[in-house]
């Protein structure tokens, strides 16, 4: 059996009481028969803008982008939030003419210098691109079992990453337990006879899976291959030389007043960079996705047979999948565009 997928972050799906909950009123004179059978459903969610900022999701993309627009910026405010402080020392010592210049001064050493033909901007800009493309560009794998007469089920397999383009598959596990959608009902129906094209409806349904923790499964994996470590903040080390930025800014001056104090400057980075690695761990983990609630699914079904007895259908495959879909991050549904495919 092939496999489907399905995209999520933590999802929370409603589930449907009844053989025609969701499967909307055919036209009139189609011939309509109920759908059986065990199917693998691939579907893509693109969450809307709207969705992912603010809040929970925008808040875990936010953090590494900051780092990769402002990274002095974002240096500073991180190691303020994590009370490092070096921070107070240099804001105490330096004259306001070096402090209005210490940012421009970070960025400048992050932007330029070089290390394997790299700055540490390029790679900030790398790994904010990494964790974009985990968070948004996945796949949820589930199955989807069709009882008829009884309701049905869709239930979560796995979650399949395509950060580096071929799907990294992290399948669900006890640990972090999905809950399937119960209650499902799917037809056929053909408007011109079944000579005709078939067309599937799927009724009124939901799921949920804890995405953060598979997320950062996904990520940790990603990490190990591409930069030999599989944490972010040894990929932050290795990114930004603290020791080295510190000795460049601690050499500027103006006129003949130099900023200096090399040791702390080397401990706000230091502070800042952990400070970032714990949120972004913390924010994944954490994301969950209050619902994703698929009011409707419709497709072309290809390969139907009808048992002439029960006039129950089934079908072989289901082509040019649309979920009608909404999705909720704890600040209320918003639309979502869902496409699928699916095969038994």
């Amino acid at each position: 059996m092939r496999t489907i997928a399905l995209g999520t972050v933590s999802l929370m799906l409603l589930s449907a009481c009844t053989p025609d909950a969701g499967l909307g009123t055919p036209p009139v004179n189609a011939e309509v028969h109920p759908l059986a059978g065990s199917y693998q459903v691939v579907s893509q969610f693109s969450v809307p803008a709207a969705a992912a900022a603010p809040g929970p999701l925008g808040d875990a993309l936010g953090l590494v982008h900051g780092l990769a627009v402002n990274p002095a910026g974002a240096l500073l405010d991180l190691a303020e939030d994590a009370g490092v402080p070096a921070l107070g020392t240099i804001r105490s010592v330096l004259p306001d003419a070096l402090q209005g210049e210490l940012e421009g001064w970070m960025n400048a050493f992050l932007e330029t210098a070089t290390v394997g033909g790299s700055t540490p901007h390029d790679d900030l800009v790398a790994l904010d691109a990494l964790i974009r493309s985990v968070l948004l560009d996945w796949e949820l794998r589930s199955e989807l079992e069709l009882l008829t007469p009884a309701p049905g089920r869709h239930t979560p397999k796995a979650i399949a990453f395509h950060a580096t383009g071929e799907p990294l598959v992290i399948p669900v596990d006890a640990t972090a337990p999905v809950a399937a959608a119960t209650g499902v009902y799917a037809n056929v129906s053909w408007v011109e006879g079944q000579d005709g094209p078939a067309k599937l409806s799927v009724g009124d349904h939901a799921m949920g899976v804890p995405f953060g923790r598979y997320a950062r499964q996904a990520l940790a994996i990603l990490l190990e291959a591409q930069y030999g470590v599989p944490d972010v903040r040894a990929v932050l080390a290795g990114a930004v030389d603290c020791a080295a930025m510190a000795e460049s800014v601690g050499a500027r001056c103006v006129g003949f007043v130099c900023v200096g104090h090399e040791t702390e400057l080397a401990a706000v980075c230091e502070g800042g960079l952990d400070e970032a690695a714990a949120q972004v761990e913390a924010r994944i983990l954490a994301l969950d996705y209050k619902a994703i609630h698929l009011q409707a699914g419709t497709a072309t079904a290809e390969g139907v047979a009808v048992d002439p007895a029960s006039e129950i259908a089934t079908a072989e495959r289901f082509a040019g999948g649309v979920w009608t879909a909404s999705v909720d991050l704890g600040q209320g549904e918003e639309e979502a565009s869902a496409t699928f495919v699916a095969a038994r």
